[in-house]
């Protein structure tokens, strides 16, 4: 039996990664954070559109890669339309990323710790707590690294297609991170080859004329068919990778601060945190020493440290939308490779450690997880309670959104529900994409969000008030989200949007309000709406 067991560690590791990740994520099925008017709205929408058979960019506004609508759509028509769905589908590409980042790291390291390395993942998961899509598109990023590591390991040119397959797939999910990592990847080969005194062959020719102009000319068809009805800037508002259509951007400098200041404030945020940074400072003291001590240390241990030096690559490509930015939940794209250099570093040094010690360190990572576990059971415990359910058709979830949020959004709701026919519909801004999917109703326009960053131009002001004419709107939905003097949000009809706030005062009048139209309006509460009729 233990024969069997030691033959086949990496299967039965692999399958205790399967089920630690079913075993962590069940009990979120039924819970989302927050859920914004705004950004989940969109995201609702757009997969409740998908499963409709409507087009991303060309029938609504969307903002990704035209991948994960459909994906999501798909758990919409299995499951049924409501959030809890969504998260099936998002829950298992958390999985199948811990899944990839085990099998990555068990090509260096023993299936214990490569094992513990996707628990890590899984319990300290660094939520795009704002989009569905982004799980996806870390999901093909690891699978496109863990076949870069098979090339490495075993020269095969196979798995280079397999990740020219995930990263295609990234592409259509988030199209900078794919492309980036595409040049990631062929820079990584190229200097593998080097290391290895490989020449490029036939088979190697034909993998970069993939790699670098059949994908890219795939990629840029697909999004050519799906843009190219729309004027440029709708174009820009879908794909806003010019600096001047971001609110933020920051110096290199600025952004170099930020980082280090905010995975200061990480690190010492718990002990387990600080147990970690303790355990690689050990392991890098170690390894030093071992440099010192051993003649050709490089030379033994060429593929380990070539896949450190990738990961690594990968980990800084990984961090430009948060070197553009400076905003902080950009840096979740590189979590992934953060854990995997740790992970390879402690397996590493621990090769090097007595089995007494090493087995100490083992029982001190599996002692974090276990209490990172239970706090965080327990923390789901104490966030699913009666008062934080929404209390609206097609969510069914749990939410830490004030009670006076989800009030407003019931109330809204019904209203619209009692009051529209069912032939009419209404129209939702300034970013309230959320009441078009709880009402089931498609927007009239295919532009969903109004703010001053979006760049709105007058002649798509107008396109949209003649949309509104002949599809005869006769109900508009305002937020307080409408007037909020922030850096990129603007004032509706002073600092964006002049005409269209002319046209709604000029046509329609308030018939109810509800909600906070006191405090500052915020992303996922302080939530006031107003709902106008046509005059």
């Amino acid at each position: 039996m233990i024969n069997y067991l030691t033959k086949n560690s990496k299967t039965l590791f692999l399958i205790l990664t399967l089920l630690a990740g079913l075993f962590i994520f069940y009990p979120q099925i039924d819970y989302l954070p927050y859920i914004s008017q705004g950004d989940h709205g969109r995201d609702l929408y757009a997969f409740s559109r998908a499963y409709e058979g409507d087009l991303p960019y060309q029938d609504y506004w969307w903002v990704y890669g035209p991948l994960m609508p459909y994906y999501y759509g798909s758990f919409f028509k299995a499951f049924g339309v409501t959030i809890p769905s969504l998260m099936v589908g998002k829950i298992f590409l958390i999985m199948i990323s811990g899944v990839f980042i085990y099998l990555s790291l068990n090509l260096y390291a023993k299936p214990l710790i490569s094992f513990l390395a996707a628990a890590w993942y899984f319990l300290t998961y660094k939520d795009f707590f704002f989009t569905f899509n982004h799980a996806g598109g870390v999901a093909a990023i690891i699978a496109a690294t863990y076949c870069l590591l098979l090339y490495l390991n075993y020269q095969r040119t196979r798995h280079l297609y397999f990740a020219l397959i995930s990263i295609f797939l990234a592409c259509l999910i988030k199209v900078n991170f794919g492309l980036c990592n595409l040049i990631g990847i062929t820079v990584a080969v190229l200097f593998i080859d080097r290391l290895n005194g490989k020449p490029i062959d036939a088979k190697k020719a034909g993998y970069y004329l993939t790699s670098l102009i059949i994908l890219p000319a795939c990629v840029f068809s697909i999004y050519f068919l799906l843009l190219h009805k729309l004027p440029v800037y709708a174009i820009r508002q879908c794909l806003p990778y010019m600096r001047s259509d971001h609110p933020y951007n920051v110096s290199l400098l600025e952004a170099l601060k930020l980082f280090i200041d905010i995975n200061k404030f990480h690190l010492s945020q718990n002990l387990g945190n600080m147990f970690i940074v303790s355990i690689i400072s050990i392991s890098i003291l170690q390894i030093i020493l071992a440099i010192k001590a051993t003649k050709g240390f490089f030379a033994v241990n060429k593929k380990v440290a070539i896949a450190f030096g990738i990961l690594l690559f990968f980990y800084i490509l990984n961090l430009h939308e948060f070197i553009s930015s400076g905003v902080y939940y950009r840096m979740f794209w590189a979590q992934p490779f953060s854990i995997m250099l740790t992970f390879l570093i402690i397996a590493f040094a621990a090769g090097m450690l007595s089995k007494f010690v090493s087995n100490l360190l083992i029982f001190g990572i599996l002692f974090c997880l276990t209490m990172i576990f239970s706090n965080h059971n327990l923390m789901m415990k104490a966030l699913k309670v009666p008062i934080n359910y929404m209390p609206v058709e097609r969510t069914k979830v749990f939410t830490i959104n004030p009670p006076q949020w989800k009030y407003t959004v019931f109330q809204t709701t019904e209203f619209l529900k009692s009051n529209l026919k069912e032939d009419e519909t209404f129209f939702a801004l300034p970013y309230d994409t959320l009441y078009h999917y709880l009402t089931d109703k498609k927007s009239p326009t295919r532009q969903l969000i109004f703010f001053e960053h979006i760049n709105i131009p007058t002649k798509q002001e107008e396109k949209i008030i003649k949309e509104l004419e002949e599809k005869n709107v006769n109900w508009v939905v305002l937020s307080s989200r409408m007037s909020l003097d922030k850096k990129g949000m603007g004032i509706f009809g002073k600092t964006y949007c002049p005409i269209l706030h002319k046209y709604i005062n000029d046509n329609f009048l308030e018939v109810v309000r509800y909600g906070d139209w006191v405090n500052e309006p915020g992303w996922a509460w302080n939530h006031g709406t107003m709902i106008l009729k046509r005059k």
